[in-house]
C-alpha cells in the first residue's frame, strides 16, 4: 500500500531514531564523533536519562543537519514523507503524496525505556506544531457529506504525541560476522487538532470547495482519526527502512565493541 521514497527523504525521517542508537553507544566506539554529540555509556545506570538529554540537546542542530564543521547529516527540515494511502471501502478513499513537513526538528523525547539485552528502545515523541504541504486525491463520506477532489494540500497539526517502539535483532551475513537490523518498529500517534486547506475540491467549484474545507475542519477529529492509521504505517516503514540501511554498514562488534 505504501510507496517508497528517495534515500535522502528516508534519511530525513529517521534521524531521531538513528540519533537514539548513536548516543547509546560507548565512548570508545564513537570517539571520532564531534563534541556536540554527548555519547552515553552502555554501563551508565541512568542510560535512558542520558540518551534523552543527549537527543534533546542535539535537536537544534538537526534542522540544518550541520552537527559540527565537517560532520553533516541530512537536514530534518523539511521532512519528506512517503505517500499515505487510505482505503476503507467505497466511502473513504484518499491518497496524500509529495508531502513536505516543517517543524519536526522541534520534537522532544521523554519516557525512554532502554533494554540493551533485548535490543529494545521505547519512547515518546512530542511535536508542538507541524505545517505541511503536498498533493491530495480523495473521495470520502464524512458524516452526511460526500467530498471529492484532486489538488494541492496545505495544513497544520498541533500537539502531536507519538509512542515509538524500536526492536532490533542480531543476524549473521555471508561474511560470517554478526550485524544488527530492525526487527520491528511500531508507531502510535495522537494528534490533538488540525486544520486543512484542500484546493480544487468538487472540481474547483469555489463555493462547494469552501463548504467542503469548512466541513472537514469543523469535523477535523473524525478526519484525523481516519488519517492516523495510514500515517503510522508510513512513519514506521520509513524509520525501519532507513535504520536498516545505516545499521548494515557496520558489524555488531564495530557498533557495540565487546
Amino acid at each position: 500500500m505504501m510507496r517508497s521514497m528517495s534515500r535522502a527523504a528516508r534519511s530525513n525521517a529517521s534521524i531521531a531514531v538513528v540519533v537514539l542508537l548513536l548516543v547509546a553507544l560507548s565512548n570508545e566506539c564513537f570517539a571520532s564523533l564531534p563534541s556536540s554529540i554527548k555519547v552515553c555509556s552502555r554501563n551508565d545506570p541512568n542510560i535512558a536519562t542520558c540518551i534523552t538529554q543527549s537527543v534533546n540537546e542535539l535537536r537544534p542542530r538537526l534542522a540544518s543537519g550541520k552537527i559540527s564543521d565537517g560532520f553533516n547529516i541530512p537536514p530534518m527540515e523539511p521532512l519528506a514523507l512517503s505517500t499515505i494511502n487510505m482505503d476503507r471501502g467505497s466511502e473513504f478513499k484518499a491518497q496524500f503524496s509529495d508531502l513536505l513537513v516543517s517543524g519536526p526538528s522541534m520534537f522532544k523525547i521523554d519516557d525512554l525505556k532502554v533494554n540493551l539485552d533485548k535490543w529494545m528502545f521505547d519512547f515518546n515523541i512530542f511535536l508542538p506544531k507541524l505545517s505541511f504541504k503536498g498533493k491530495y486525491d480523495l473521495k470520502i463520506k464524512l458524516l452526511v457529506l460526500n467530498i471529492a477532489g484532486v489538488g494541492d494540500l496545505t495544513g497544520v497539526v498541533e500537539n502531536s504525541h507519538a509512542r515509538v517502539k524500536l526492536m532490533l535483532e542480531k543476524y549473521r551475513r555471508e561474511d560470517g560476522r554478526e550485524y544488527l537490523r530492525v526487527r520491528k518498529l511500531l508507531v502510535r500517534i495522537q494528534v490533538e487538532k488540525g486544520r486543512f486547506d484542500m484546493k480544487d475540491l468538487f472540481r474547483g467549484d469555489p463555493v462547494l470547495s469552501q463548504v467542503g474545507n469548512q466541513f472537514i475542519n469543523e469535523n477535523s477529529r473524525l478526519f484525523l482519526d481516519e488519517l492516523t492509521p495510514g500515517l503510522e504505517r508510513s512513519l514506521a516503514e520509513t524509520f525501519k527502512e532507513t535504520s536498516n540501511e545505516i545499521l548494515q554498514q557496520a558489524t555488531l562488534d564495530e557498533i557495540f565493541p565487546v
